[in-house]
């Protein structure tokens, strides 16, 4: 990571249960958690996503959006 630049990268996934799936392989990685799998109201009921830091010190963000399927 470039010191004193924040990275997030968002990935998309096909499921509720694709998030989940990929939250845990991540935390089993190393990874350490920023959110957990769940609505993300403040965006909207049916953004659903999670999120982590990675051992490098990049936000990855899993994310299900209902409306984009």
């Amino acid at each position: 990571m470039v010191e004193g630049r924040a990275v997030h990268v968002g990935f998309v996934a096909d499921s509720t249960s694709q998030v989940d799936a990929t939250y845990a392989a991540a935390i089993a990685a190393g990874a350490s958690k920023i959110h957990p799998p769940g609505p993300q109201l403040h965006y909207d009921p049916r953004y659903y996503a999670a999120q982590v830091r990675d051992p490098d010190g990049y936000s990855l963000e899993f994310v299900y959006k209902e409306w984009q399927h």
